[in-house]
């Protein structure tokens, strides 16, 4: 009877590795675990290359196209900031002003002083963020590779491991890890491939209403726009507050109407409470609640990794308690059965 079960103390060994394993790595492990979650994703893409490449070959060309994809996005971004600088820094300067000669009519509002502060103060936590950044750049580095070459090995090694560890289970454990691991695929795939997507539609609709709005720099606003949705909680809404403020410091009573009763519904709005929720339950079959749990709650307590992990834990305990409950049914049925 013995022998029909894997032996404890191998397995407690082997446990005791992995602990040790991760508390060596700790400083990496997030970054390893964002390459695991990223590489279920990417799977579906290496299995289509593997058909005509030999899987290394396919395993790096995938990390390759990671890499180029995100140094372009960042190299992007970079630069429509620095093309737009003057255009950026005319508008700031001209809500600096309207905040000045309200001070100076006798309205109740942020003095000049305290603005020239606050714009002090933000400009010194950039300087000290970029320091750090400067002086981190090493470890930085480090992360980098590691995260690439972790991306390259669970591509290159993702289904063998998980098609090894399946068929080493026990039958019934075997079809509850297969349920728990569609369910985990199925939420990967719309936190990173339908945030893309939201972010597609938001640059979408801001075009036409940025047009609407009648300000120049139409394709600028609305890539910002779709640039801002990625960010995590923030989204294009932070925009929409500037603009605002620009469009009342200009005497735009218009565009600052629209922009509170049209923009803000239709270019954050709509893509985040409408769009993100239907496409994700699409795929991920888990209420779009539990998902924003996931999400808000993985971002306060792990902090930006937490945007991807949170909805994934979440994710797990809901699919692995309805296994549970699947399992302890069955039991108590045989039960019933044998009695």
């Amino acid at each position: 009877m013995g022998g029909n079960y894997p032996d404890r103390y191998v397995i407690m060994m082997i446990g005791a590795i992995m602990v040790a394993a991760a508390l060596a790595f700790w400083q990496l492990i997030g970054v390893i675990i964002l390459a695991g979650t990223l590489a279920v994703v990417l799977l579906p893409i290496h299995r289509s290359f593997i058909r005509v490449i030999n899987p290394a070959v396919s395993s790096f060309l995938i990390a390759t196209l990671v890499l180029l994809v995100v140094t372009s996005a960042i190299g992007f971004t970079i630069t429509i900031f620095y093309t737009h600088s003057e255009y950026i820094s005319y508008i700031i300067n001209t809500i600096l002003e309207w905040v000045s000669s309200l001070a100076a009519t006798g309205t109740p509002t942020v003095g000049q002083s305290e603005m020239n502060e606050w714009i002090m103060l933000q400009l010194d936590t950039f300087s000290e963020w970029t320091s750090a950044l400067v002086y981190q750049a090493p470890m930085i580095l480090v992360k980098c590779v590691v995260f690439l070459m972790a991306l390259m090995a669970f591509i290159y090694k993702g289904d063998e491991i998980y098609t090894e560890i399946v068929e080493s289970l026990p039958g019934r454990l075997s079809s509850g890890v297969k349920e728990i691991s569609t369910t985990a695929v199925g939420t990967l795939y719309a936190i990173y491939v339908v945030h893309v997507i939201t972010a597609v539609i938001t640059f979408l609709l801001a075009i036409p209403f940025f047009y609407f709005l009648g300000y120049d720099y139409v394709l600028f606003y609305a890539t910002i726009a779709g640039l801002f949705q990625l960010i995590p909680i923030l989204g294009p809404s932070l925009l929409m507050i500037f603009l605002a403020i620009y469009a009342l410091s200009i005497g735009d009573l218009r565009g600052a109407a629209l922009i509170a009763l049209i923009g803000y519904p239709i270019v954050c709005a709509v893509p985040d409470l409408i769009f993100r929720p239907l496409i994700m339950g699409m795929r991920a079959k888990l209420n779009p609640l539990l998902m924003w749990i996931g999400f808000f709650g993985g971002l306060a307590v792990m902090g930006l990794i937490g945007f991807i992990l949170g909805p994934l834990i979440i994710a797990l305990v809901v699919s692995g308690y309805v296994v549970m409950i699947r399992e302890l049914k069955a039991a108590k049925t045989e039960e019933n059965a044998v009695a």
